[in-house]
């Protein structure tokens, strides 16, 4: 579960808008880029199958996900960037299966997964709506973690 979360995250903290005929290629941002409301919209090049929403502010995250049910789910923790990389800790002092490389452009996120076999995920600025957080405040898994 912690390497579809390290996907996610590639794909959940992840947008780009470069013009590279190779595919985006992250790199450079700082804490104040990332800042905002996102929604994925891209995994590895492909529309996702799930769902996440993830909200970037002052040091700390917000997850909203339909992965692996039928409902939202909410996870939250604090984030650190350094460079173009972000890391992360859920609010339960476990860590991210790993870190993204980063580059905001154009409304969107790119996130790449610092792993053997990196992940992509593209995310665009958005609004959450209000009845995502109000489900997912409402089925909140406490021994689950997210992708």
């Amino acid at each position: 579960m912690k390497k579809f979360f390290a996907i996610f995250c590639v794909a959940l903290l992840s947008l780009v808008g470069c013009e590279n005929p190779n595919g985006p290629t992250p790199g450079g941002g700082d804490s104040s880029d990332i800042a905002g409301e996102w929604h994925i919209v891209d995994w590895n090049g492909e529309a996702p199958v799930f769902d996440v929403y993830v909200e970037f502010k002052g040091g700390s995250f917000n997850i909203y996900q339909q992965v692996y049910s039928l409902y939202y789910e909410h996870y939250e923790g604090t984030y650190n960037v350094s460079d173009d990389i972000i890391t992360g800790t859920y609010a339960d002092g476990s860590n991210w299966a790993c870190g993204y490389k980063f580059s905001v452009a154009d409304g969107k996120l790119t996130l790449m997964s610092q792993e053997d076999t990196s992940i992509v995920s593209i995310y665009e600025k958005c609004t959450i709506p209000q009845e995502i957080k109000d489900e997912a405040a409402t089925t909140r898994a406490s021994d689950t973690k997210p992708i």
